[in-house]
């Protein structure tokens, strides 16, 4: 009656997981993270997955088997089949839990934490957005040019005065890498003089993909801040210069507060009848799942691009899963001049569970045909889980780690790298210079010693 943990590392067929909602849409660097911290696991009937009224921050699969829902009154009032579509979304998703879930059969499900699933999620599409842009102008005033930002336009002039206070002027270098990606998050930053480079490096190609240029006036390292994720690029400087900071502390307080705007759900139903509209930042397959009526759904990951589509004198409530994307979405477009609101508790914990029908019967499973090929799929994905074993988890997690460690131990030979490589081309330019110097002074040379041949083989001549 025990249960086997598994790792996603270890199942054969990384497929069946790829094809779960919103799995699909990570990354693969991010999906490969996501299957190192995937639980897999083998429950006999009858065993419970959650209770009701759980809040667990869990994310549950169904791989194989089937699974009840079992309301307060321990009636069965729906039943989920691996393999079906519902199947592939998260178990009755929303938290506290409304149901609980009882395995039916001999099931296999996988246990992914929802904090770090919603995290990678807008690590992706905040970075994926983010498009070459290398022609970005100097401009000697950089105060005047960060104030034309809608950012800064919205800021009470006593925050403007803080932020000010609170900045701290930094002196980089040509090379220096301001922000790593992966790194947590610490300053946002303005360029107060100099260019830099904003890079992505590849998951599978392991070189830095370029995503823009920033000069004097430009800022970054906001996203990382307003999401609370992890950097999602590189930031280099290109030349000498100098950078202003503001400490996280002081962007939630100075920044974000004027930028991003909570309502909750009762008054952003009174927002949406005077007239204004849902704007759901989810994956397409996210929001046909359950949705508001008339929602605009635009993902985080294309919001940039599809920004100018919106109605500029409209005002917007952004909405996710748990607000954290929304609070992403809100800063960018608070950016670009737009009225926007954040739904607060995102759609899992602050919309009531009926508007969704969340507490009527989850969908019933297919009957005849379509119930045995669902079964039969659910076998094979059975069969591919079986074969997993306790010892390739812990050998991938042993790899993991010998890895990471090499990983960190090349970062830190680049870096040494860059840098003298870095002394070197300055060191040959000015070797070069020498060079050009000495090979003129010996022409210089060569003409005189011509001109004395020239004025004492005369004489000589005439004799």
């Amino acid at each position: 009656m025990g249960k086997a943990k598994r790792t996603a590392n270890g199942v054969s067929d990384k497929a069946v997981f790829r094809d779960l909602i919103p799995l699909n849409s990570l990354s693969e660097e991010h999906f490969q993270e996501i299957s190192k911290n995937m639980v897999v696991e083998d429950i006999s009937a009858g065993r419970y997955l959650f209770g009701e009224g759980d809040q667990d921050n869990r994310s549950v699969y169904l791989l194989d088997g089937e699974v009840n829902f079992v309301d307060g009154s321990g009636r069965v009032s729906g039943v989920v089949i691996a393999g079906t579509d519902p199947a592939r979304y998260p178990l009755a998703n929303q938290q506290p839990r409304l149901v609980s879930a009882r395995v039916a059969t001999r099931s296999i499900i996988a246990t992914i934490d929802s904090t770090l699933l919603d995290v990678l999620l807008t690590f992706d599409q905040t970075s994926a957005s983010k498009s070459v842009n290398a022609g970005v102008q100097a401009d000697d005033d950089w105060l005047t040019r960060m104030f034309q930002s809608d950012a800064f336009v919205k800021m009470p002039p006593e925050d403007i005065q803080q932020m000010l206070k609170k900045m701290g002027s930094v002196a980089v270098m040509e090379g220096d890498v301001i922000i790593r990606q992966g790194d947590e998050g610490d300053y946002f930053y303005i360029i107060r003089e100099g260019k830099c480079s904003v890079t992505r490096q590849a998951s599978t190609e392991g070189w830095d993909v370029p995503l823009a240029e920033l000069s004097n006036g430009d800022c970054f390292g906001e996203e990382a801040l307003v999401s609370d994720a992890r950097r999602n690029a590189s930031v280099t400087m290109m030349t000498d210069g100098t950078l202003m900071r503001l400490s996280k502390q002081d962007f939630l307080k100075l920044l974000k507060k004027p930028l991003v705007h909570y309502v909750d759900y009762t008054l952003a139903l009174g927002m949406i009848a005077d007239g204004d509209m849902w704007l759901d930042v989810r994956l397409p397959e996210e929001h046909a799942n359950h949705a508001f009526e008339d929602s605009l759904n635009i993902p985080l990951l294309n919001l940039r691009d599809k920004a100018t589509k919106l109605i500029p004198n409209r005002k917007y409530i952004i909405c996710c899963d748990t607000g954290r994307r929304s609070a992403s979405a809100a800063f960018l477009l608070s950016q670009r001049g737009f009225e926007v609101y954040v739904l607060e508790g995102g759609l899992n914990r602050g919309v009531p569970p009926e508007v969704f029908g969340f507490t009527s019967e989850p969908p019933a499973p297919d009957s005849g045909e379509a119930t045995d090929t669902a079964r039969a799929t659910a076998r094979t994905i059975s069969d591919a889980a079986e074969g997993v074993l306790q010892q390739e988890r812990d050998a991938a997690m042993e790899e993991t780690a010998t890895v990471k460690q090499q990983l960190s131990e090349l970062q830190d030979e680049l870096e040494n790298l860059q840098t003298h490589f870095t002394r070197f081309i300055k060191a040959s330019e000015r070797l070069e210079a020498a060079c050009d110097e000495a090979r003129q002074a010996r022409e210089e040379i060569a003409a005189d010693m011509e001109q004395l041949k020239s004025r004492f083989a005369r004489p000589l001549s005439l004799k």
